[in-house]
């Protein structure tokens, strides 16, 4: 169960459910895109029409599944979870996060689905003790990015592993807290430009006049919001913001995306304490304590700040959309290729060393 205040708020946040079915309606983050899920398909496996899950079959599971036991980290509402067991990859899963509201979700999806062998659990990774040599197969799909005892759950589950168990990784490794460079920035907000507007109209903004989901914050976290925009010199800033954001409802008129801000991690921590909270630190944990079996760079470096409300403007029925959503990838391509960024995103399977 959650064991401190961050991590409590951490379930708070997720387990709000206005926010959920914001995100639910689709069109708001890059991987909402099935364009952009293609392109991720071929990063990781060569083939647009082969997702990560059917690789891991191919190439590292082969014969073995289903595989006797499985553990899933940071589970949310069982979306990949439920699609694994789809699938027939484990006879039992244990899926664990830190949100009893999002786990009752979880469930009632799972029972709709006839789902019956996945326990799903609350309790707080970062306090994870297994047993030892219990799980085939430990899943991180978006998980490990909300962790602050990296080292604690990596050797957790370095221990609670069988011989031949592995750890796949599916995550976000790029900047913590979204505490991105001056290039980054630069080469995104650059790319963003490109788009003409009637591709940069926010998806949220148009949905409900605002941008982003409701916040569902206590008079504490206003006055700590209040206290740091003021420390941070950006209350003037949200101020005109607002009134602009007034303005264009009165007119009717749409938001237009104008840049990718530099986010002020302090005040993002507000309403989700976890978030990439120690992001960057992922992959040279992970490789201190396992060996890499298959590693998959897919990007995002680019493609999720500047896809990020905007996703939506781009269906495969407007050509002109693809087109320009293959720009950005060649972009993206292009400057991973140079060295000039890195890749936000990676798919990873590592064995325990020794």
């Amino acid at each position: 169960m959650p064991y401190n205040d961050e991590t409590e708020q951490a379930g708070r946040f997720w387990g709000d459910e206005d926010r959920a079915a914001f995100y639910c309606e689709g069109g708001l983050t890059w991987e909402q895109s099935h364009t952009v899920n293609a392109r991720i398909n071929a990063k990781i496996s060569g083939d647009p029409s082969r997702d990560w899950i059917n690789h891991l079959l191919s190439t590292q599971l082969n014969d073995k599944w289903p595989v006797e036991s499985a553990l899933s980290l940071c589970c949310g509402e069982g979306t990949h979870e439920l699609e694994l067991a789809r699938r027939g990859i484990f006879d039992h899963c244990l899926a664990l996060d830190v949100s009893e509201k999002v786990l009752q979700r979880a469930r009632a999806r799972a029972s709709e689905a006839g789902v019956g062998n996945i326990e799903f659990r609350c309790e707080d990774v970062n306090a994870l003790v297994l047993e030892p040599e219990r799980y085939d197969v430990v899943f991180s799909r978006s998980a490990l990015h909300h962790v602050t005892a990296l080292e604690r759950i990596l050797d957790a589950i370095a221990v609670g592993l069988k011989d031949h168990g592995i750890l796949v990784i599916n995550e976000y490794v790029g900047a913590s807290q979204f505490q991105y460079s001056d290039r980054q920035i630069e080469v995104c907000n650059a790319a963003l430009r490109l788009l003409p507007e009637a591709y940069r109209r926010s998806v949220s903004w148009r949905r409900m006049e605002r941008i982003g989901p409701q916040r569902q914050r206590n008079i504490g976290q206003w006055l700590r919001l209040l206290w740091l925009k003021l420390w941070n010199f950006t209350l003037l800033e949200a101020l005109i913001r607002r009134i602009r954001n007034r303005s264009l409802r009165r007119s009717s008129g749409d938001y237009i995306k104008r840049e990718i801000p530099r986010v002020e991690a302090s005040e993002m921590s507000i309403d989700d304490p976890s978030e990439a909270i120690r992001s960057e630190e992922i992959l040279p944990l992970v490789r201190e304590r396992f060996d890499i079996l298959d590693y998959r760079p897919y990007g995002g470096t680019l493609l999720h700040p500047v896809l990020d409300d905007i996703t939506g403007n781009f269906s495969p029925d407007d050509p002109i959309s693809m087109d320009l959503l293959r720009m950005l990838f060649r972009i993206e391509d292009t400057l991973m290729t140079c060295g000039d960024i890195g890749s936000d995103f990676v798919y990873l399977v590592g064995r325990p060393k020794g």
